[in-house]
């Protein structure tokens, strides 16, 4: 073989000697702990999140308390009196010689005051 014909053709690469790195038996215990992990962070995080959840359910329970406590103390004002006639109460008023539209033997008068000022 000559020089030439050796530079152009390409050279075998050989495998490293030894198992791969990583290996794959440590890969799986790398993923396994990281699994476990996560797992008891999870856990942990839930276990949290349920005591804060407790507590601010005793304290919202205190502060309902307190609230109608504070509010059977108050003072409700009393309702207004009503001003004006009374709405249920039928008021005879006299429309004999005054202005009118329609017949005098309708069963129903509407009588309008007004103040033309």
């Amino acid at each position: 073989m000559s020089k030439a014909r050796h530079d152009r053709d390409p050279v075998p690469h050989a495998d490293p000697p030894g198992p791969p790195f990583p290996s794959p038996r440590l890969t799986g215990v790398v993923v396994l702990g990281g699994l476990g992990a996560l797992v008891v962070l999870s856990l942990l995080s839930w276990m949290e999140i349920r005591e804060i959840r407790t507590s601010l359910a005793i304290r919202l329970e205190k502060i309902d308390g307190q609230l109608e406590k504070v509010a059977s103390r108050v003072e409700r004002p009393a309702p207004a009196a009503q001003r004006g006639p009374d709405p249920n109460k039928v008021y005879a008023v006299k429309t004999e010689g005054a202005p009118a539209r329609g017949p005098a033997s309708a069963p129903v008068t509407i009588a309008e005051f007004s103040d033309f000022q």
